[in-house]
C-alpha cells in the first residue's frame, strides 16, 4: 500500500513544480514583453490619418467626404466628417472595422444609427472626450 502512495504523491509534486515553472514562465513573459500593439495616439491628426485610411480601404474617395472644424476651447478643435457612402457598404462593418483600428490605440467609438433616414454617427473619444464625429449617409442617388 505504501509503495503505490509514493508514486502517487511523487507525480502530484512533480505536477505541481511544473505547473508553478509554466506560471512563473508566463508572468516573466508578461512583464517582459508588455502589449505593445496599443499605444496612445500621438496627436489628434494621427486620429485624422487613421479615418482617412479606413475611408480609403473601404474605396471612398475624397470626393465623397466633407470636414467640417468647430473650435471648442482655445487648444482644442473637434472634426466632423460628413461621409455619403454607396448603396450596398455596410454602415456597420465599416464603423467595426474602424473602431478596430482606433482600439489600437485606446480610442473608443460609440455609433447611432438613424434607420429611416440610412445614417449612423460614431462619436470616436479620446480619454472620454469626443475628439472627432463621423456621419455616414447612405446614397440613395436622389439629387
Amino acid at each position: 500500500m505504501s509503495s503505490l502512495v509514493f508514486p502517487l504523491l511523487l507525480r502530484k509534486q512533480i505536477l505541481a513544480g511544473l505547473l508553478a515553472t509554466s506560471c512563473i514562465a508566463v508572468f516573466l513573459l508578461l512583464l517582459l514583453y508588455p502589449d505593445q500593439r496599443h499605444s496612445p495616439l500621438e496627436s489628434l491628426s494621427q486620429a485624422d490619418s487613421l479615418i482617412v485610411t479606413e475611408l480609403t480601404r473601404f474605396h471612398i474617395g475624397r470626393d465623397r467626404v466633407r470636414t467640417f472644424e468647430y473650435h471648442v476651447t482655445d487648444g482644442f478643435t473637434r472634426k466632423r466628417y460628413v461621409v455619403t457612402v454607396p448603396q450596398g457598404l455596410s454602415q456597420t462593418y465599416l464603423h467595426a472595422e474602424l473602431n478596430r483600428k482606433l482600439r489600437e490605440h485606446r480610442v473608443d467609438t460609440v455609433a447611432f444609427v438613424n434607420v429611416p433616414e440610412r445614417e449612423m454617427k460614431v462619436l470616436i473619444l479620446y480619454n472620454n472626450k469626443i475628439i472627432r464625429t463621423l456621419e455616414l449617409r447612405t446614397d440613395t442617388g436622389r439629387t
